[in-house]
């Protein structure tokens, strides 16, 4: 006869939690300031002349390395803030705990998949081709800039409002909170460099024209260090915030126990 399998005694497993946080921050900013500094030498000082590894450390492109660590980061912060969401159900946390914890994660996640598809890039550019048809304009009526903006700015603007409102009622420590404004803020430099490249390079108010003529640059080079920015702030906007929430998580829960329940037999 075969043995009686012997039921597993309980694991144990403590970790310094501050310590593991800050070691986690210092590695996130770490491989941003890489992504930044592999893409200017890399990619656009030519380190090599082969095309692939170029592009492989291209920041701007969608299938290059900086944009999967982005998302990954992205979907990373969305389920961590699905996890404050069932310690808050499992401490019977008020409706509004609740709720808010599950519209965090539900944008988060819903963030991390638009990052990774370009879903509201899709979305602006079939808007134009509605609204444009065969025209051969660039822009939506008096908008100078990409039409996904007309559609999204305000749902991501409202977003931003929840979220300051949600966690300056949520957080305890002064300091998170900051560190939220923090990132809300970097989210809103991102869209407005976002919205600058969209505009016509040599329209009278566009910042990267103004940025080329004082310092006789390029455009490729004023765009390109544009995006390279753009990019950077948004991977350490949402560090920011992974590091707030699993801040959050540490005090909410400082002895948090998963149990798995295993099917009769």
């Amino acid at each position: 006869m075969a043995p009686e399998p012997q039921h597993s005694r309980a694991v144990g497993l403590s970790i310094d939690a501050n310590r593991a946080i800050t070691i986690l921050f210092v590695l996130l900013l770490v491989a941003e300031v890489f992504f930044v500094l592999a893409d200017a030498i890399i990619n656009v000082e030519r380190l090599t002349d082969l095309g692939p590894i170029r592009r492989f450390f291209n920041i701007t492109r969608e299938d290059g390395v900086a944009s999967w660590f982005g998302v990954t980061q992205t979907w990373m912060v969305g389920l961590t803030a699905g996890l404050l969401w069932v310690v808050a159900r499992a401490q019977g946390a008020p409706r509004w705990r609740r709720v808010g914890w599950a519209i965090l994660t539900l944008f988060l996640l819903y963030m991390a998949l638009d990052d990774g598809a370009k879903f509201h890039e899709r979305i602006g550019s079939s808007l134009k081709e509605v609204v444009l048809d065969d025209s051969d304009a660039d822009h939506i009526g008096f908008f100078p800039s990409y039409p996904w903006q007309l559609v999204f700015v305000p749902i991501f603007g409202a977003f931003g409002v929840f979220l300051l409102w949600f966690l300056n009622r949520e957080l305890t420590a002064t300091g998170d909170k900051l560190l939220v404004v923090a990132a809300i803020g970097l989210l809103v430099l991102a869209v407005i460099a976002d919205f600058f490249e969209g505009m016509d390079k040599d329209h009278a108010y566009n910042l990267q024209r103004w940025i080329r003529e004082a310092w006789d640059l390029r455009a490729s080079t004023v765009r390109h260090y544009s995006k390279a920015l753009e990019e950077f702030m948004e991977m350490l906007a949402m560090t920011l915030l992974w590091v707030v929430f699993l801040r959050h998580l540490v005090r909410t829960a400082p002895t948090l126990e998963v149990k798995f329940q295993n099917p009769p037999r």
